[in-house]
């Protein structure tokens, strides 16, 4: 799927709630990952898979293939959708794309959503690869939601009972050192990068490169102090200009996403 905005308003768009039936009846009173069907209650947030999806407004685009994971805040009656190749969406109409980063959305009650993407085809374009939906120490996995062949009965959404481990040490393809992170304020509209800014209300935000993924793997894994000092201390210097990063070596934060996280790049 490739699309355009064109519309640049912020109308809000109607929420639909997924049902919260007897699976979810208590899950209010959990801090738990609850997993029913294609859908994850975090306790305030329910997080809902699908091979398609229906966008607002500014992208006017429905598709039965093209794979959609879609977060819904019980608390604000917003939402933010993941979907396509791979593009975000708002309940307010804020728009971001991403292609080669992955991307993690931490949500206010502690979640943590990773969307890994998968390659680039020959178009340019990637698509949902898998999603882990951290809490507590428990992660699901969910996997299945793009169709490769464009035939939606081809492939099935798929979500794991939670295990105990952060995605990393449950999968680790799942690094997060080169993914751009966003934080969520009061709502799921309000969202913002690492470094404060705000996830603009008009256009479409290219999602790549915007940072905070090392600080992120650095808390996945089981800390090695003495190499995680010295990055952090490389890197805040890189950040002042004070010097190149010149960390050790690594096993998955290499000096160049150092630099891109830091925003040190000559």
């Amino acid at each position: 799927m490739s699309v355009s905005i064109n519309n640049a308003g912020n109308s809000d768009l109607t929420v639909n709630q997924p049902s919260s039936g007897s699976d979810f009846a208590s899950a209010s009173a959990t801090t738990d990952l609850q997993v029913s069907g294609n859908t994850i209650d975090t306790g305030r947030y329910l997080i809902t898979a699908s091979q398609s999806y229906t966008t607002g407004a500014a992208y006017n685009y429905h598709s039965d293939n093209d794979g959609c994971v879609r977060i819904y805040d019980k608390e604000t009656n917003t939402y933010v959708q993941v979907f396509g190749d791979p593009h975000i969406e708002t309940s307010n109409e804020t728009h971001g794309e991403f292609k080669q980063d992955g991307l993690v959305i931490d949500l206010a009650d502690g979640t943590q959503v990773q969307v890994q993407p998968t390659g680039e085809n020959d178009a340019g374009a990637s698509h949902i690869n898998a999603v882990s939906v951290t809490k507590n120490d428990q992660t699901s996995f969910i996997t299945g939601v793009y169709s490769e062949t464009g035939n939606p009965a081809d492939t099935h959404v798929q979500i794991s009972a939670p295990k105990t481990g952060n995605a990393f040490q449950l999968n680790n393809t799942f690094d997060s050192y080169s993914d751009t992170v966003l934080h969520v304020g009061s709502s799921l509209n309000d969202l913002h990068f690492a470094d404060g800014s705000a996830l603009s209300s008009s256009g479409e935000t290219m999602l790549d490169r915007k940072g905070g993924g090392v600080q992120e793997f650095l808390n996945q894994r089981v800390p090695l102090q003495s190499i995680d000092s010295a990055i952090q201390a490389f890197t805040g210097m890189a950040a002042q200009g004070q010097r190149s990063v010149s960390a050790p070596e690594y096993s998955a934060a290499s000096v160049a996403n150092l630099r891109i996280e830091t925003g040190y790049v000559k």
